[in-house]
């Protein structure tokens, strides 16, 4: 091995004492930038130091290294760019790792190419764990990993004890599986915040019994480290980005709904979540988002989904949208019906609501007729929702009549329309004719 330099040596130790006084908390976004030219003016030799012993640096070190790094442009970047690659491939790297190698490589890329720096972007460690898409990369990742190098991904998180990273223990959880889940209900009770909460919460509704009596004793020890644990059945994990859009699809013949919610502090950036409400089988039917669009770019998406699926996307009351995927989830819960990794994901971005809603649907709708409660199958025999009202498989099959003119009705060769009647609880079928007028006094 090569000794290095007395010069490199001296400009290693001072690269060590810039990272060691720089304070995150107290400096100012110009004082960092600061640093970082100080940095610069060590030259190649203090810039490649900085890249090289980046992931060496742990915690709040590497946050620090994470800022300087940042404020680097042109040749200094590219620098610093060169150093990152060498290192991806002279290191097999875990999950958490790679997630944060490859989003500075990005950043320095971009850097190095005269691109700007946008002033409200957050830190690089921040938009690593509020960014879904980059959790779940992480997350798939994970899932490849043999047990034991999970528990090993797992042991430094769990260690460290920084509320920031609850957010990859939140993500780990979305594949629920019973070691994992048994992992973090133990290492929780080093996360001395109420930001806890929501992940016991969802551990404590777990059905393997040590995973549950793990996170009670997590619960039991932050309430002796001061952390009041009275609310943990009522917490939730929600996005504190503000709302730019609340919108959902009018009910389908199935019943189900399709609720989006749009989150992000400017235009520049902006995230959002979907997800399908099914009120008759599964509670919540499906879910994806996507993160780092532009206001244009999310109305491009909005534009082309109701497009391809021929459905109208209208604007909502938030808390109505909120309202409408936690009652799915609440119903997915109590048929004891499983919920997908993604959802678990991407509901932060959705929240639930903070008040009482009337929702357009019902979760386990009953035959208006005969009083049965619908299933699946029913939907696929014939059977038909329409907000609040439903008719099942078998009455379905009756003698039916439009509800307007009285014409009798053959759901096989009529075109019928299915609404919710006056009384609120009954379904009305209208034929053709009294189903396009019925549309056109909508419409006006």
């Amino acid at each position: 091995m090569t000794k290095p330099s007395q010069g490199a040596a001296d400009t290693a130790c001072r690269v060590d004492e810039l990272v060691e006084g720089l304070d995150l908390g107290a400096a100012t976004r110009d004082q960092v930038a600061e640093a970082a030219g100080r940095l610069v003016a060590l030259g190649r030799e203090g810039v490649a130091h900085l890249a090289r012993s980046a992931l060496r640096l742990a915690g709040p070190r590497r946050e620090k290294a994470a800022a300087l790094l940042g404020c680097l442009a042109g040749q200094a970047a590219r620098w610093a760019a060169r150093e990152v690659e060498q290192h991806l491939e002279k290191r097999l790297l875990n999950p958490t790792e790679q997630m944060w190698v490859m989003a500075l490589l990005r950043r320095l890329d971009e850097a190095a190419s005269g691109q700007d720096a946008d002033a409200s972007a957050p830190a690089l460690h921040d938009a690593l764990l509020d960014d879904e898409t980059e959790l779940l990369l992480w997350r798939d990742e994970f899932a490849s990993l043999s047990h034991e190098e999970q528990q090993s991904v797992l042991a430094p998180i769990l260690q460290d004890g920084s509320p920031a990273l609850l957010r990859l223990l939140e993500v780990a959880m979305s594949l629920q599986i019973a070691a994992v889940d048994a992992a973090v209900a133990c290492g929780l009770s080093r996360f001395a915040t109420p930001q806890t909460l929501p992940l016991l919460r969802e551990l404590l509704r777990r059905s393997d019994p040590v995973v549950r009596r793990h996170a009670r004793a997590s619960l039991v020890a932050l309430e002796r480290q001061g952390v009041d644990v009275r609310d943990v059945f009522v917490a939730t994990a929600e996005s504190d980005e503000p709302v730019r859009a609340a919108l959902a699809t009018p009910p389908q013949s199935d019943g189900r709904i399709m609720v989006l919610v749009a989150r992000g502090r400017t235009p520049a950036r902006v995230r959002f979540a979907a997800v399908v409400v099914d009120p008759v089988e599964l509670g919540i039917a499906t879910a994806w988002g996507e993160s780092g669009l532009t206001e244009a770019e999310f109305h491009e998406r909005v534009a082309e989904y109701a497009r391809k699926m021929d459905q109208r996307l209208v604007r909502v009351d938030v808390e109505m949208a909120q309202a409408l995927v936690a009652a799915g989830e609440d119903y997915a819960r109590t048929r004891r019906r499983p919920l997908s990794p993604d959802y678990l994901v991407w509901r932060r971005c959705i929240g639930r609501p903070r008040a009482a809603v009337q929702l357009p649907i019902v979760f386990g709708p009953a035959c208006s007729r005969c009083g049965a409660r619908l299933r699946g199958g029913d939907l696929l025999r014939g059977g038909v929702v329409a907000g609040r009202a439903a008719l099942c498989a078998r009455c379905a099959a009756k003698p039916l009549a439009c509800a307007a003119c009285g014409k009798p009705l053959n759901r096989h060769t009529d075109e019928v329309l299915a609404r919710e009647g006056a009384e609120g609880a009954t379904l009305e079928l209208l034929c053709h004719y009294c189903g396009h007028g019925a549309r056109d006094a909508r419409g006006r």
